[in-house]
């Protein structure tokens, strides 16, 4: 059967200017330039040619070492068009049918998720099976080389239907003061939280110190917004005898308005009384 192969290698840009176009080990050795997919895809075209070679097909070993040739010098090349194959119509369509799907495979990331899998289900796989297809005398070739196209297709879908681990965004460092009812004196307790939120930020002093003052419910609305400055205030007077510069913070007064506790109208509540110290990163 004469072979369409012949006919578009030319075309196709990868016949060799080597003397000897059929040098298995030649283009083994040569260097691979990108990923694993044509490193990969570099192998399976170079034991390809082997096999064909040891076989006496002197065409299509040279035509698999043009395509490992391309793969190594980091081309994109493609599953081999099933119009450069002389094939019986039921079986040209069936291999038109798996390029497609191998190609939305390749499209969809293969190359790149699933580079190794990938690779063999073009060269190993496909473009076995299509070149045995066309010989059409060893059935046991033709179906292992469909066999290694199923398979490692189907390993390419199942990388390629993994969902990413979702990204979990570290919440930001808050440290928190508490005060009594209508107080912005800092009791003892305050002190140990100060000094740990001074230690954190000469971690990272490249950031802005946000300094918000909250009261609880209990009070006026006015009174409540200057209380929550005054406790911010004294907050961050404390954190500059600690160490962080006053020109890092941005203080803030929110009253009654951000309630870490929700509540009712004049209702004391501890939580609601509070300075809240986080970092955020400088622009």
């Amino acid at each position: 059967m004469f072979k369409k192969i012949l006919l578009v290698t030319a075309a196709a840009g990868l016949l060799s200017a080597c003397a000897d176009q059929w040098n298995v080990d030649a283009v083994q050795k040569l260097p691979v330039t990108g990923g694993d997919f044509n490193k990969t895809l570099h192998q399976e075209y170079v034991k390809l040619a082997a096999s064909e070679k040891g076989q006496g097909d002197w065409r299509d070993a040279a035509y698999f070492l043009r395509r490992a040739e391309a793969a190594a010098r980091g081309e994109k090349v493609l599953p081999q068009a099933v119009a450069e194959r002389d094939l019986a119509a039921d079986k040209a369509v069936e291999l038109s049918k798996a390029r497609v799907d191998l190609l939305s495979a390749l499209d969809a990331g293969g190359r790149e998720k699933a580079p190794v899998l990938a690779a063999k289900a073009q060269a190993a796989g496909f473009d076995c099976w299509i070149e045995q297809q066309e010989e059409g005398h060893q059935p046991e070739d033709i179906a292992a080389c469909k066999k290694a196209f199923t398979d490692n297709l189907a390993g390419v879908k199942k990388e390629l239907e993994k969902k990413p681990e979702p990204v979990v965004e570290a919440k930001p460092q808050v440290f928190t003061v508490y005060f009594k009812t209508g107080a912005s004196v800092l009791d003892p307790n305050a002190a140990s939280v100060l000094q740990a939120a001074s230690d954190a930020y000469k971690k990272s002093p490249n950031v802005t110190v946000v300094i918000a003052g909250h009261t609880d419910t209990a009070g006026a609305d006015t009174a409540n917004i200057l209380l929550s400055q005054k406790r911010a205030e004294r907050v961050a007077d404390q954190l500059v005898k600690l160490g962080i510069k006053a020109e890092s913070m941005a203080l803030e007064a929110y009253g009654e308005q951000q309630l870490a506790v929700p509540t009712k109208d004049n209702v004391q509540e501890l939580k609601n009384r509070r300075v809240e110290i986080k970092f955020r990163s400088a622009k």
